[in-house]
């Protein structure tokens, strides 16, 4: 029995239950943290003792399988850094959860302080006789959980209390979180009614003798002074009031206003404002008896609210019910009590640490943005006080690092006088942790290049593929080589077979970029000008202009034999040799590579304005649309990338990267969009656009990392998108003509001859036309919005102006008769049709940034490349299924021969999404580490990052298992896990709270393609199990 138990326990099989249920917990816990918080959900399952039992499991299983398989073998020394690189994760986050700790320490100008706030919370329990005393913090991790899962996490415990010869005991009765006062008056204690002004208008409180609270950052005590506190006490029967920071005053019934001193006594005032460190309070009554009773709220963002442990004391035969106020990031104040002939003090909440050191503030530093109250940056001049006084700068990603301890600029008080310092002091953990990352990263590397690994085998057992892709490359050049003898019919035809997937050229249209003026738009504008400006029209044999403008980059050869240059002069036509309007670029270059226009362009400048003819006007146009084309191909237009720390915010292509950037962000600028035209190719080619989305995440959040500071809104650009797209006045020049026109002849016939049928279509025209004028007016708010001024700054937005007002004043004059409407219809749309000749891009305001950091765009760029390596999986995974289908007796080797390939492709390409996953996730963590002090912090983005490496480890173990083996299940499984990173990408975003979610929860409906895809999927493989059943019979 032993001897299965034992075996078991070091089996694969156990691995691979250990994951998945590794993977279900993790994954399930951050839905209960987007319904509960993260406090319950580390209180379920983070930090739950059956959720470590299944790491250490893990480990020691892994430490097994390293033995069983020999992987301590020189020639696996590779696979067994891999292996050996997560023992040293687990016992760092070992550390860090049992011997570091981490917290806040706030300071004002001028102190000093050694005191960290803990970041966790603790039932502080003090006992004395007067002669001996007890202390004892026990850590409490309380949550607000009602349902099934209850059972995994009580909140009930009981302390026994081991002092001298009594006989104590506490024992849990309630937890109220965001504990909410109401107010009984008529029995009780004095009891102040507090009023505050919170993010939702008037916030009232209540504060009873005897305690102390904290409501929206600023701490009260009624009874006992405090220090740090707004105390109330009476003084020879008068209530009195003290400050902890020089304040003010105003008296509301006759507006008189004075100064309040630092922690100078003075009487209250009822109903008069008092200001203090950046906030607000009113005393409008004090009740001389009241009591409270609590019920649970809701916790509004960026608000404290204080939770409430209730407790039952036992001391010695005596009970009381002890009521205890707090929440983490906030010492309590003591409830001290006597019972049972001993002295009590307990209270809830965080607790100190002391460093032995100081810190004193001298400086804190804001700077906001010109025209704004949001912070560019903030940073604090501190002293380090170690025997010694050393003076350092504390900001954004510069850390004060002394004795073990981290202190990183985590916030500021309200009135900008006083820091907020994150503290970490977990010096074991993290180097421990970032040892097992180095060698995850050198095991990955090595794995990939050597020769004694699974990898280098799966390698070499594809080199018949390897000579069938040198085959395709070669036909490839082939193809592009005989190109240029293609018709521009055929050219046409291979653009279409050629095009951009529509959604995924709209995404490249709305990356950011600069022209030349210094504005930024989104790129769909400057394809919209570029098409509009070459083409004279908006779209080109249905393809959108970032579909063509993106082609043109993408694939610049085969868009070079593009009829898509506009030639109106038929003089020009002649004498370049084309008979239609529309010509290729490389027809204005001879066979030697010289431009033909040269010197009719020289002729046609040279001569003054007044003195040009439409020829040469003609050829300084075309001679525009040239260079306009050949600006697309040379990449001029591709301003993506943002100098770091440019003080003019300017923005450069890569070919203007000459020693502007250094290091990886210039590696980073010049290889990106090379990268990603090449991904494009493929995904023309596979349909699965995975991996170029993925490469424009990446450039946005370069950008948002060196060019945030005039990054513009998502509003702005959604709004500039949908312009472009949308073209509201162009539109409403045909929409205007076609409805007015009817109208008008329906008018007209009306007048000759009556009919009740032509006033129901009039009456319908009516409505419609005023449709347009809505869309007319929400055309021109939008215009308004993206350009920051009125529309009418210039003629383009005069005449669209013009063309409003006109409409407008048909209605207006409606009544007299409705022929004024059809009638100013039909003169919008003519003045709508004149300014479409005409084309003015909106001025854009600049955005308020959001400060990245370095590592941040390196984790994103690894992390979500390891996106399309593990898409490429799933699609093969899908494909082996279909061959398994079609798979019959007659073709059973040849396809049996194809899906061994596959799969050992698709093995390959796991195995490398898994390393870049690894790695990129733990990645995020060092970045985490260096912004904010904490490595790891159950964020459901990092959470299921995670869970996505959990299950990709099961899918490529599944070999050692002998029951889930083979290449049906290896298949399915690669196909099906990939829904992780699915939900990874999209669903946290989209569907979960946290750091990284867009939605920040809201609640939105589950596409139908989801749907669908379970029901394919479902479908694919039951029929490959049915088809592979059948094969063996």
């Amino acid at each position: 029995m032993l001897d299965k138990f034992i075996s078991f326990l070091f089996s694969m099989r156990l691995m691979a239950i250990l994951i998945l249920l590794f993977f279900i917990a993790i994954g399930y816990a951050t839905f209960i943290e987007n319904d509960f918080g993260t406090q319950t959900a580390k209180a379920l399952v983070y930090n739950t003792t059956w959720f470590e039992i299944i790491m250490v499991l893990l480990s020691i299983n892994m430490i097994a399988n390293i033995n069983r398989y020999k992987l301590w073998r020189k020639e696996k020394w590779p696979v067994l850094l891999f292996h050996i690189s997560f023992i040293f994760i687990v016992i760092g986050a070992g550390i860090t959860r049992y011997v570091s700790y981490e917290g806040m320490m706030s300071i004002r100008e001028g102190e000093q302080s050694n005191l960290i706030v803990s970041d966790r919370t603790f039932l502080q329990i003090k006992v004395h006789d007067n002669a001996y005393q007890f202390n004892y913090d026990k850590p409490l991790l309380l949550h607000n959980y009602e349902g099934s899962l209850e059972f995994l996490k009580s909140n009930d415990f009981s302390q026994n209390v081991k002092f001298l010869e009594n006989d104590i005991s506490i024992d849990y009765i309630d937890f109220i979180p965001n504990a909410v006062d109401t107010l009984i008056v008529g029995e009780g204690v004095p009891t102040l009614t507090i009023v505050l002004a919170g993010a939702n208008g008037r916030e009232t409180y209540y504060l009873q003798e005897g305690r102390a609270k904290r409501y929206l950052g600023l701490n009260f005590s009624f009874g006992t002074p405090l220090p740090g506190h707004v105390n109330f006490f009476y003084q020879d029967d008068e209530l009195m009031v003290q400050l902890p920071s020089d304040g003010q005053f105003m008296r509301m019934a006759d507006q008189f206003q004075g100064m309040v001193q630092k922690d100078s006594i003075q009487p209250l005032m009822l109903r008069s404002l008092y200001m203090v460190d950046g906030q607000n309070f009113v005393i409008p009554i004090l009740n001389e008896k009241a009591t409270l009773s609590h019920y649970a709220g809701v916790n509004p963002e960026g608000q404290e609210m204080e939770d409430l442990l209730k407790v039952k004391v036992s001391s010695n035969g005596e009970e009381q019910l002890v009521e205890l106020f707090g929440d983490k990031g906030f010492v309590s104040n003591r409830n001290q009590f006597q019972l049972g002939g001993l002295n009590f003090s307990l209270s809830y909440g965080s607790k100190y640490y002391q460093t032995p050191f100081f810190i004193r503030l001298n400086d804190f530093q804001l700077e906001r943005y010109p025209g704004s109250n949001s912070p560019a940056s903030f940073a604090s001049e501190v002293t380090l006080i170690d025997g010694e006084e050393t003076n350092h700068r504390i900001f954004m990603n510069n850390v004060l690092d002394h004795k073990g301890y981290r202190f990183f600029q985590s916030s500021y008080d309200q009135d900008e006088l006083g820091t907020v310092l994150s503290v970490n002091h977990d010096f074991w953990g993290t180097w421990v942790s970032y040892l097992g990352y180095l060698l995850m990263t050198i095991g990955m590397i090595a794995t990939i290049f050597s020769k004694n690994t699974r990898f280098a085998s799966l390698r070499k057992k594809l080199d018949d593929l390897r000579l069938k892709r040198t085959l395709t490359v070669l036909l490839f050049f082939s193809l592009s080589s005989s190109i240029l003898a293609q018709s521009s019919s055929s050219v046409d035809s291979l653009i279409q077979a050629n095009a951009i997937e529509v959604i995924h050229a709209n995404d490249f249209g709305r990356l950011v970029v600069q022209d030349d003026g210094g504005r930024l738009k989104p790129f769909s504008t400057t394809s919209s000008e570029v098409l509009r400006k070459v083409s004279r029209k908006s779209d080109y044999n249905g393809l959108n202009p970032n579909q063509v403008v993106l082609g043109m980059l993408q694939n610049p050869y085969l868009w070079q034999l593009a009829p898509m240059i506009k030639v109106n002069n038929e003089e020009l036509r002649a004498n370049l040799g084309i008979e239609n309007k529309y010509t290729s670029f490389l027809s204005f270059f001879s066979d030697e590579a010289r431009y033909i226009l040269t010197n009719e362009v020289e002729v046609a400048y040279a001569k003054k304005p007044a003195e040009r003819s439409k020829y040469d006007k003609e050829v300084m146009a075309v001679d525009e649309r040239v260079n306009v084309c050949y600006m697309v191909y040379n990449g001029s237009f591709m301003r993506f990338f943002p100098i770091p720390e440019d003080p003019n915010n300017k923005w450069i292509s890569p070919s203007m990267n000459q020693g502007l950037l250094m290091g990886g962000d210039s590696l980073f600028v010049n290889n990106i969009l090379p990268i990603y035209y090449k991904s494009l190719q493929q995904a023309i080619a596979d349909g699965d656009y995975q991996v170029p989305n993925n490469t424009l995440t990446a450039i946005k959040n370069y950008q948002l990392k060196f060019g945030s500071e005039v990054y513009p809104s998502d509003m702005k650009i959604n709004t500039e998108v949908f312009y472009n797209e949308f073209r509201v006045f162009n539109r409403l020049s045909y929409y205007y003509a076609i409805v007015g026109l009817i109208m008008i002849l329906l008018l007209i016939q009306q007048i000759l001859k009556e009919r009740k049928w032509r006033n129901v279509i009039i009456k319908i025209a009516f409505v419609l036309i005023g449709i347009g004028f809505i869309a007319h007016t929400v055309g021109l708010m939008g215009r308004w919005f993206i350009s920051g001024h009125a529309p009418w700054s210039n003629a383009y937005e005069s005449v669209i102006y013009i063309a409003w007002a006109t409409v407008l004043a048909g209605f207006i004059f409606s009544r007299k008769s409705l022929m004024t409407v059809a009638a100013t219809a039909i003169l919008s749309s003519l003045l709508l049709m004149v300014a479409a000749l005409n084309w003015l891009d909106p001025e854009i305001t600049n955005l308020v940034p959001v400060l990245d950091s370095y590592w941040l765009i390196i984790h994103v760029a690894i992390i979500t490349a390891s996106y399309g390596f593990l898409a490429l999986g799933a699609l093969l995974g899908f494909l082996n299924l279909i061959l398994m289908i079609i798979q019959n007796k007659n073709n059973r080797k040849r396809i049996g021969d194809s899906l061994k390939e596959l799969t050992f492709i698709n093995e390959l390409s796991i195995t490398t999404g898994l390393f870049m996953l690894s790695v990129g996730t733990f990645l995020g963590g060092i970045w985490a580490n260096e912004s904010w002090g904490r490595y790891w912090g159950w964020d459901p983005k990092e959470t299921w990052a995670l869970a996505s490496m959990l299950i990709y480890i099961f899918v490529l173990h599944m070999r050692f298992i002998p029951k889930i083996k083979g290449i049906f299940a290896f298949n399915l499984a690669s196909l099906v896990a990939y829904s992780s990173i699915i939900m990874t990408y999209f669903g946290v975003n989209f569907y979960l709270s946290g750091l990284h979610s867009y939605a920040k929860g809201d609640p939105m409906p589950i596409p139908s393609f989801v749907y669908y895809s379970i029901v394919i999927v479902t479908i694919v493989a039951v029929l490959a199990k049915w088809r592979q059943r059948q094969l063996r019979n």
